[in-house]
């Protein structure tokens, strides 16, 4: 699904700092208040826009930087992510296409790099793993680039299936659903219904 130069204007300047409010926001893309509302609720709904954070430098704060790459047995390299995905000192994690997975944990001290190094080693699933000390930070910009004509993957509200091509958009109570066919909007708009008249009910 292709994002519009609204959509992609709103990224851009949230990216630039996230604290801007709607009315800033709507001032600098040029649209209502409103629209930037539903633009916004709408990005979050569709995982683009996945949270707010503040980038705080972990060196600034003398903590150790350690980027990890783990190399797993065939199969298990999502489980192993998964179990890494909930250590509070990885702060990001991802699987390449060789079943491996790069991680970069931040840790209090460098005293705590051997204990977490053992705790890695022991996940079921990995292999071997190496990993480095950060010494030195040249560049640390965010993760997307919002340049030239943007696109997502949207899951089907019903099926959960990955919908090709340009989604069938139903607009209910003022949000816009996504759904991959007729089948599975006739049947999402028919559930919803049902919801409705349940909450109206109880």
């Amino acid at each position: 699904m292709h994002l519009d130069r609204t959509d992609a204007k709103i990224l851009r300047a949230l990216q630039e700092d996230a604290r801007r409010s709607f009315r800033e926001l709507a001032r600098r893309v040029g649209v209502s208040v409103p629209t930037v509302s539903a633009r916004v609720t709408n990005l979050e709904r569709l995982g683009i826009l996945s949270g707010y954070h503040a980038a705080i430098d972990p060196e600034k704060l003398r903590q150790t930087r350690l980027i990890v790459i783990l190399k797993c047995r065939s199969r298990q390299a999502d489980i192993v992510g998964r179990v890494l995905a909930k250590l509070p000192e990885v702060r990001w994690t991802i699987r390449t296409d060789a079943s491996r997975l790069i991680a970069e944990a931040v840790l209090r001290s460098s005293k705590g790099v051997d204990p977490f190094l053992e705790r890695l080693r022991s996940i079921e699933g990995v292999v071997s793993l190496e990993h480095h000390v950060a010494a030195k930070r040249f560049k640390e910009a965010p993760r997307a680039i919002l340049s030239g004509a943007l696109s997502t993957t949207v899951a089907c509200f019903e099926c959960g299936q990955a919908i090709e091509g340009e989604p069938i958009r139903l607009r209910l109570e003022g949000r816009t659903h996504y759904l991959c066919c007729p089948s599975c909007e006739q049947l999402y708009e028919e559930r919803y219904s049902r919801i409705r008249a349940a909450a109206r009910a109880g």
